[in-house]
């Protein structure tokens, strides 16, 4: 494709080539031209978070200082020394349902199936 640009006061002509490798080239230096802006709009970004807002820094990068992961650390073994002492309550609490379904069981079961019928081939 072929593009003529004709000046208006000078009547000068000016002809632009398009080809298929040409609009290729430019997608290609606009594509790097838009990675490159939102690059260095990225890194600005966190310089200026860090100078202002260092906890909304932390919060945006996912950071988290030694002392905050001690603390976390800290609360989950908390939390499971508590479930672990609450383990052998729940058991026993499961062993009593377990006997309680039995008895339930042997009520609801009639007579005759209780007692089994035994074979005598004298």
């Amino acid at each position: 494709m072929q593009l003529i640009w004709v000046s208006g006061s000078t009547s000068t002509m000016k002809q632009i080539k398009i080809t298929g490798r040409t609009v290729i080239k430019l997608a290609v230096l606009s594509f790097s031209v838009f990675i490159l802006i939102g690059i260095g709009i990225h890194f600005l970004g966190f310089r200026v978070a860090i100078r202002f807002s260092p906890e909304m820094t932390k919060e945006m990068g996912g950071v988290i200082t030694r002392k905050e992961l001690d603390e976390i650390e800290a609360t989950y073994r908390e939390k499971l020394q508590t479930l672990q002492r609450q383990l052998p309550v729940i058991e026993s609490k499961i062993s009593a349902l377990n006997a309680l379904k039995d008895q339930f069981s042997d009520l609801a079961t009639p007579t005759p199936i209780k007692i089994k019928p035994q074979n005598n081939d004298n």
